[in-house]
């Protein structure tokens, strides 16, 4: 858990100008002017907390703390004693007084972030937040108030989970007073580009100069499924930085983990001009890709020796190509 308070709005900006993430500004703008309580749904990595700052900072509340809470990453008692605090003395160890962090964001907001995940015991005490605008600290015989904007996001579906008794129904109805879905990156993949080059930009202080992407290493980055998303993405974009040869990332330079699925393109067989060493290289391909770059296998197929295959391999700047043991047939994350 951190506080945070923006100093550059160029870390909060959503980049994109996919329809969905339009619709996204365009509910940020919405909500942001009032003091509404929101909920952001949407699969992990999507950016949601860079929603909740879109709100904060839009909102008449933007000068004062945004207080983030990642309510997956503690357990109950930790969880309760970081959003309402403690008196002194209220248990063994507990010498000073502890502000909560919803006093700590008070005339700000709070973004309670994987909110799914927080227990019964700690549903009941932030339904009351909601409900009244006060808590006890833990030893307290007094309420405190407090006036915080609640900011909640997860990736749960919260309305499933109080039909199964897990999370409260009225703390969900609560919640969910404004609702903003943030799409994943499958279903904005326009926004690929944009967000490859954004990351690429970041990557400045590495040391080098990478100057963009490869046509071929864009057209693996679109056609990846991206189940882990934009952060994923990010991660992907500053490993190739660090493989990079060269000013431009080319595709042998992002993890073997995306080019698994990238076969290559069917030719185009009504083309005059092709050739056969067009032919030849796009064959040798498919076959590296159908045994998972293992030559030996891809030799024997041809009827020519692993020698006379790397040399091949050289000529057509296939040797760089990277696999990964295909897994047993099963379906793939669809998260």
């Amino acid at each position: 858990m951190r506080q945070s308070f923006e100093d550059a709005p160029e870390t909060t900006r959503i980049i994109g100008r996919s329809q969905g993430v339009r619709r996204v500004q365009q509910l940020i703008s919405k909500v942001a002017v009032t003091s509404n309580t929101v909920l952001i749904q949407g699969q992990s990595g999507v950016g949601k907390e860079l929603v909740a700052r879109g709100i904060h900072l839009e909102s008449p509340r933007r000068d004062n703390p945004f207080v983030v809470v990642d309510c997956g990453m503690l357990n109950e008692n930790l969880l309760q004693n970081e959003l309402f605090g403690h008196q002194r003395g209220a248990f063994t160890g507990a010498t000073a007084l502890k502000h909560g962090l919803f006093e700590v964001a008070d005339t700000g907001t709070i973004f309670l972030d994987e909110i799914g995940e927080i227990s019964p015991a700690i549903q009941g005490k932030l339904l009351r937040v909601l409900e009244n605008s006060t808590f006890r600290r833990l030893g307290s015989t007094r309420d405190t108030r407090v006036d915080v904007r609640l900011v909640a996001a997860t990736n749960k579906d919260l309305l499933e989970l109080s039909r199964q008794g897990i999370f409260r129904e009225d703390l969900y109805y609560r919640l969910n007073v404004f609702t903003i879905h943030v799409p994943s990156l499958r279903e904005r993949q326009d926004d690929i580009p944009l967000l490859a080059r954004h990351f690429l930009e970041a990557t400045g202080h590495s040391g080098k100069e990478i100057k963009g992407l490869a046509p071929e290493a864009l057209e693996v980055l679109e056609k990846y499924e991206w189940p882990g998303n934009i952060r994923e993405l990010q991660n992907v974009i500053e490993s190739a930085v660090i493989m990079a040869e060269g000013p431009v990332v080319e595709a042998k330079d992002l993890p073997f983990s995306l080019q698994e699925d990238c076969v290559p393109a069917e030719l185009d067989l009504t083309r005059e001009s092709l050739s056969l060493k067009e032919l030849e290289k796009h064959y040798i391909s498919l076959l590296l890709h159908r045994f998972d770059g293992h030559r030996a296998k891809v030799a024997s197929v041809l009827q020519i020796s692993e020698r006379n295959l790397y040399r091949k391999l050289k000529e057509y700047d296939l040797t760089n190509l990277s696999f990964r043991p295909r897994k047993q047939q099963t379906s793939r994350r669809g998260l």
